[in-house]
């Protein structure tokens, strides 16, 4: 059985003149992914590793939840989850280890939203709100190549505020 959990980034602020990639999270997103972190802890939810884009808005999303659950989860950034396209996507999840039995994606709209609608047997959203984590099992699946789409079924669909 393999299980993915999405997370979208954290609000962002937009500044004038800087990079999109170089974006930091606003007040609100610095409050968000803390008090998500808190929610999944509660859960019992530990992950084997995170993968995150690697925009700043995306690197701190994953390391606020990540550290609010465990630091010791591995964290890896790939530049191949920002600016993806589903394409993207798929083929970064089907080259995933084995070993690993549990992953979350940190990243961004569209591309997220479109994953998790890809993936999941019911459409979920429209749109994934900031800092907002849906979580997808696969029951009938021991290889990440094996992943298809509309096979996993929804676990988690959480949003701050909710």
């Amino acid at each position: 059985m393999k299980h993915i959990t999405f997370i979208r980034h954290a609000k962002s602020n937009h500044i004038m003149g800087l990079r999109d990639h170089d974006r930091p999270l606003n007040d609100r997103g610095l409050e968000d992914a803390p008090t998500m972190a808190e929610r999944l802890k509660s859960e019992g939810f530990h992950p084997d590793v995170f993968f995150s884009s690697t925009a700043l808005r995306a690197q701190t999303t994953a390391e606020l939840i990540r550290n609010g659950i465990d630091p010791q989860i591995p964290l890896e950034e790939h530049s191949l989850l920002y600016h993806a396209f589903i394409n993207d996507y798929t083929s970064f999840i089907h080259q995933v280890e084995d070993s690993y039995e549990h992953i979350v994606i940190v990243g961004h709209n569209p591309t997220i939203t479109l994953m998790v609608n890809l993936l999941a047997r019911d459409n979920v959203t429209e749109s994934m709100p900031t800092c907002s984590i849906v979580s997808l099992t696969f029951e009938d699946c021991s290889s990440w190549n094996a992943i298809s789409p509309h096979t996993g079924m929804i676990t988690r669909n959480a949003f701050p505020g909710q």
